[in-house]
């Protein structure tokens, strides 16, 4: 990634909860839909998610409501994808090639 943190690469978030019942679902989801390409993925606990990411959601306008929520980034741009809801695997790839 170059220094200002534009890449044309898409990086996924998934933010996800303790005892949230569809995490898991889309944890895997996403991994069977990335693993093996370069598209890095980073899972973060909503509980825990470090201050600078955070400023950087509250810059773009995006506010996590419910998990699993899950954000692409590319660019330097972000966008939420998802919010409380487990994506297919064909959805997520789709959402993640359309958003340039």
């Amino acid at each position: 990634m170059s220094p200002g943190g534009q890449d044309s690469t898409p990086k996924l978030y998934l933010f996800t909860q303790e005892n949230c019942v569809n995490c898991p679902a889309a944890k895997a989801v996403i991994h069977e839909a990335f693993d093996g390409t370069d598209v890095p993925i980073e899972t973060i606990d909503l509980l825990k998610m470090d201050d600078d990411l955070e400023f950087r959601l509250l810059e773009h306008q995006i506010f996590i409501a419910s998990t699993p929520a899950i954000l692409v980034e590319r660019n330097g741009s972000m966008k939420l994808l998802y919010s409380g809801e487990v994506p297919t695997v064909e959805g997520i790839k789709k959402e993640v090639h359309d958003y340039a």
